[in-house]
């Protein structure tokens, strides 16, 4: 607790009084003096008091069903004062550190009378994906005299879930259509196959279905609207997995690895699932599969994948203690600090991924089913015939085995597969500089890319590069034209 300007006023004043009254033996001063300090003393005993009887109640709603980056996300509060005497000074809603506020006001100075209820409507934006959570409210208690302030904090955390950023999701509907990623003849470019549509039932009509798909001969019997449902005659299963090792996540320059992945991996999903085509996604990182949506059609086939996209770890920050050897990515074993090819990791984390390489290495020649060989091996076993294709975003540093074993098992199994390689290189910030030292080492990491990009179109993979000028709508464009 702590004296307000009035009250440091008053203190200043009585003790003023006091000294004169000693000076000049002046007993109206000493009166004048005793009165202040009564008065500062009796509003302190009650301050107390009320703020030991107060009796607040809030409440929190967040508006809007679905939060996204960038775009406003409305908040209602509602501060109830239970207590038979009013409540003053300054209230204020706390903004996350990730947000900013938008419109309206998350701050009130009004009192709060007995009884009643303190509103305030405010918007704020996200900046990023994730769960944004608002921690509570701060307060700046003043007494009824005003010389005394007391700072109180009520937690009441309210969790937000905020997607991607909307625009990506508008792309990826613009491009929507009825083509589907699939593999045509025997060269080495991806093309896109248009097959016909096959008459699969009729349910009811929903609004966003296409008006041309309305059975109009029922609505005169039915009394509702019901429009026909399609299939896709052999269309293929498809599985994007995503990255989300230790390498993807830390972020040397402006774009992540990981979020760029997650946009492309989005956009991609939608494409395939407005055209009638079966999609799933899977998310790994060195030892296991994180989070998991098989391939299907269903209706919120789409929010399940955005859903289970929002869980995946974020990017962090590159710590200061990065090492940047100049090595290729040939030998992706741990050995003093970890080189995965066109990345590198921290010093901090040679222990952990030393550890991963003893689980990964049940014998010297074939790596053991952990991660995404793990992932694609189950799919494949389930699958009972049925033809998949795998689509993986990664970029080749702790997963560069899992991948070329994935490619093998494709290979072997008569399913698909297109690994879209992350180039480390082109996700960090240009040096000031280029000496020889480092230019060797960039010529090594490519030579590197491509050494291993080798190896998986002779296993029949798809390969492509991207870096983060690259955009997720870009790209999906590529690969339908078959470019990649």
């Amino acid at each position: 607790m702590q004296s307000t300007p009035l009250g440091t006023v008053i203190i200043s004043l009585s003790i003023a009084f006091g000294l004169v009254s000693v000076l000049f033996s002046n007993i109206s001063w000493a009166v004048v003096s005793v009165a202040m300090i009564a008065v500062y003393v009796y509003a302190h005993r009650v301050f107390v008091s009320e703020l030991e009887e107060t009796d607040l109640e809030l409440q929190r709603t967040v508006l809007d069903d679905l939060a996204f980056a960038g775009e406003p996300v409305a908040v209602r509060v509602e501060l109830l004062n239970k207590h038979p005497s009013a409540i003053r000074g300054t209230f204020e809603d706390v903004i996350p550190g990730d947000a900013s506020l938008g419109d309206g006001s998350n701050r009130s100075s009004l009192p709060i009378p007995p009884r009643s209820i303190l509103r305030l409507s405010y918007s704020i934006v996200p900046r990023r994906r994730g769960t944004t959570i608002i921690p509570g409210m701060r307060m700046s208690r003043i007494d009824g005299f005003g010389m005394l302030m007391e700072e109180q904090f009520m937690e009441k955390p309210s969790a937000i879930n905020v997607h991607t950023q909307k625009e990506s999701l508008n792309k990826a509907r613009r491009m929507a259509g009825r083509e589907h990623l699939e593999f045509s003849g025997t060269g080495r470019n991806p093309a896109v196959v248009l097959r016909e549509l096959e008459f699969d039932g009729i349910r009811e009509y929903v609004p966003g279905d296409r008006a041309r798909d309305i059975h109009w001969k029922l609505l005169p019997k039915l009394g509702k609207l019901m429009t026909k449902t399609y299939r896709k005659e052999g269309a293929v299963h498809t599985t994007v997995f995503i990255d989300c090792g230790r390498s993807m996540r830390l972020k040397a320059g402006k774009v992540a690895k990981i979020d760029h992945a997650l946009d492309l991996s989005i956009q991609l999903s939608n494409v395939l699932l407005s055209g009638f085509n079966p999609a799933g996604v899977a998310a790994f990182d060195e030892v296991r599969i994180i989070e998991r949506v098989p391939p299907g059609l269903g209706r919120r086939q789409f929010e399940k994948i955005v859903n289970a996209l929002r869980s995946v770890p974020g990017a962090k920050g590159e710590p200061e203690t990065m090492s940047r050897p100049a090595t290729g990515q040939g030998n992706s074993s741990a050995k003093g600090k970890r080189s995965g090819g066109n990345g590198v990791l921290a010093a901090e984390d040679s222990g952990f991924l030393s550890t991963v390489d003893t689980l990964q290495t049940g014998t010297k020649r074939r790596p053991m089913g952990l991660g995404l060989e793990g992932g694609m091996k189950e799919i494949v076993a389930r699958s009972r015939g049925q033809e998949h294709m795998f689509i993986v975003i990664t970029d080749l540093i702790s997963s560069r085995d899992a991948v070329l074993a994935g490619a093998k098992l494709c290979q072997d199994t008569g399913n698909k597969m297109m690994v879209i390689n992350t180039y480390d290189e082109w996700y960090r910030e240009p040096s000031a500089g280029l000496d020889l030292p480092e230019a060797d080492r960039l010529y090594e990491d490519l030579k590197g890319s491509l050494n291993i990009e080798g190896k998986l179109r002779g296993l029949s993979a798809k390969f492509i590069r991207i870096g983060p000028a690259d955009a997720a709508s870009r790209i999906v464009r590529t690969i339908r034209r078959g470019k990649a």
